[in-house]
């Protein structure tokens, strides 16, 4: 097909951009189901997610589609702000082309007269009727986007939908997705016609079900794909693209004729192409990658960087291979399922905060405004703070703030005070580290200093607040105590000790630091020692949150107190010198 005209680089009215060989594939084929385990910077949202709902966006006009991720925090900071930054990339503009958490644009008739056709019946017009703006994307061709969250489940019900859009699916549990696509279900007479109709799309990195609230059904969808058949997609594809270049070529040169006879037979192959993805071995596509399709945007210096840390990481979040760790290997071995929650979000208040709008304690389902918070503060360039109260017979760690360098004292001070500005009894009671107390005579040392933050706004007006220094005189907690300790706690088994209980997806960073944090022997004088392993706290600052051990240390602060501490049996575990071995 060489002698076939093609479409010139930056030539006029042509844009030259780029999509790593996945992102292209994805983009021929355009199945009714797309399953995508792509490893770490391989444009998933940005490219493969985006591209597909622009495809939607022309293809069902005025069609309501539902967007779905673990937490709608991660919607709001992360998922919102990727799929913007996509649109941008792909010319789309925000209050032109689509509206985020409000009501769209009204037109009349006689304003959308000059429109084409396709686009004027649901010009900013949804199909369906839209009660709630608020956690909404809304497109000039009137298809509309509903976004939802698995810590708000109420988000999600009720609802009729034609597509189901789903990033980092390995935080979903089967069930949940399973009554999810339930709602795929209606408008067939309106939208039966489109490949995406009755379709979903999911991407994820690998899931590793060792870590808890990790879930690999993902990887049963490989046995729906049919090859065959959806080759036959791709060769269609490439001969719509060599159709297209070629009616471009003849727009350009300005030979009418010539344009009307390509155009013709671009059109033709487009239908060939869509009948060919209709058919049903043509629906499912399912593909693992790794982040290597994306290594002329990441460079090969990235990857250098990756491999000087943990391997195991880089085996699951890079390269997209199946690894854990063994329940003996892990620091935390005692933690399992029975220690989070997953109703933590009040449904009464979730309806009330919007995608654009920040919650604030009222939305925790298991918190008491007129009780004091407790809170265990680990300091350093990621500071860490784990917050919780003791309601009915449980410990519940019901949020977890943090900050990252250069954010410092004051900013996480500041997160504090606007997430619990309703609270009544404002007191609030920390746990930190012994180093947190060094240089307190010259009034420097940091627990001081985070005092003074949460009981002074930063123009040194009385914010109401009183903050508690609990760990004052406090010695070091060895790490070998601290792993006898939390054996005992995560058992469960010692009625004096408190029942601990965890929110699932508001202490995410909290959880996978817990998870996943690894152990290793230690030489002791003549004896070894189990201690944790620290080494993920010189990851890139970036990358701390969910990968380091950072936070873990706020939950080792917030319940190695005095009291609860002279309820374990004081034992070191020992595993005897590795010398002999």
């Amino acid at each position: 097909m060489s002698w076939r005209k093609k479409v010139k680089e930056n030539s006029k009215g042509v844009a030259t951009v780029f999509a790593n060989w996945l992102s292209q594939l994805t983009m021929m084929l355009m199945p009714r189901f797309l399953y995508i385990i792509a490893g770490r910077g391989s444009s998933k949202t940005t490219d493969i997610l985006v591209e597909r709902l622009i495809e939607m966006v022309y293809d069902m006009p005025g069609a309501p589609v539902v967007w779905f991720s673990d937490t709608y925090a991660n919607l709001q900071k992360n998922v919102l702000r990727t799929v913007e930054e996509g649109l941008k990339a792909k010319g789309f503009i925000e209050g032109i082309h689509y509206v985020v958490g409000k009501k769209p644009p009204e037109f009349s008739e006689a304003q959308k007269a000059d429109l084409p056709p396709e686009i004027r019946e649901h010009f900013w017009k949804p199909y369906n009727n839209i009660v709630r703006y608020q956690d909404t994307i809304i497109f000039f061709t009137g298809l509309n986007i509903t976004f939802g969250s698995l810590d708000r489940p109420a988000s999600l019900a009720g609802g009729n939908y034609v597509h189901a859009i789903g990033d980092e699916v390995k935080y979903a549990k089967e069930e949940r997705v399973s009554n999810l696509l339930k709602a795929i279900r209606g408008y067939r007479v309106k939208y039966g016609h489109s490949v995406f109709y009755r379709g979903h799309t999911f991407t994820t990195d690998m899931p590793n079900p060792s870590n808890i609230g990790e879930y690999d059904w993902i990887l049963n969808r490989a046995t729906k794909m049919k090859a065959k058949a959806l080759l036959l997609v791709v060769k269609s594809a490439m001969i719509v693209n060599e159709a297209l270049q070629e009616y471009l070529v003849a727009a350009q040169e300005g030979d009418r004729e010539e344009a009307v006879k390509k155009k013709r037979t671009y059109e033709r192959w487009v239908e060939r192409w869509t009948t060919a993805r209709m058919a049903p071995d043509a629906h499912t596509f399912f593909y693992i990658a790794s982040s290597y399709v994306n290594v002329d945007i990441l460079t090969p210096e990235w990857f250098e960087d990756a491999y000087k840390d943990d391997f195991g990481d880089v085996k699951t979040a890079i390269l997209s291979m199946k690894a854990k760790l063994e329940k003996g290997d892990l620091f935390y071995a005692n933690l399992n399922e029975r220690h989070f929650y997953m109703d933590g979000s009040d449904p009464v208040w979730a309806e009330r905060f919007g995608i654009n709008e920040e919650e604030d304690c009222r939305i925790l389902k298991y918190h008491d405004l007129n009780k004091a918070i407790d809170g265990g503060a680990d300091f350093g360039n990621m500071i860490s703070l784990s917050l919780a109260q003791e309601l009915q017979g449980n410990y519940r760690v019901n949020n977890f703030i943090y900050t990252l360098s250069p954010e410092w004292i004051r900013e996480l001070a500041d997160k504090f005070l606007k997430f619990y500005k309703p609270q009544k009894e404002k007191t609030l009671n920390l746990y930190y580290d012994r180093a947190a107390n060094n240089y307190k005579k010259a009034g420097q040392d940091l627990a001081t200093q985070f005092k003074r933050a949460i009981e002074y706004d930063e123009e040194g007006k009385r914010t109401g607040w009183k903050c508690v220094l609990m760990s004052e005189g406090q010695g070091n907690i060895p790490m070998s105590e601290e792993y006898s300790f939390m054996m005992e706690l995560l058992a469960g088994n010692n009625r004096k000790m408190p029942k601990v209980m965890i929110d699932f997806y508001r202490c995410k960073p909290l959880r996978c630091s817990l998870e996943m944090a690894p152990a290793k022997i230690k030489e002791s004088g003549p004896k070894s020692i189990v201690v944790k392993n620290k080494k993920s706290e010189t990851l890139p600052i970036h990358r701390l949150p969910l990968e380091s051990t950072n936070p873990s240390d706020s939950f080792k602060y917030l319940m190695m107190r005095r009291n609860w501490r002279a309820l374990v049996t004081q034992r070191k575990v020992y595993t005897g010198s590795a010398s002999v071995r």
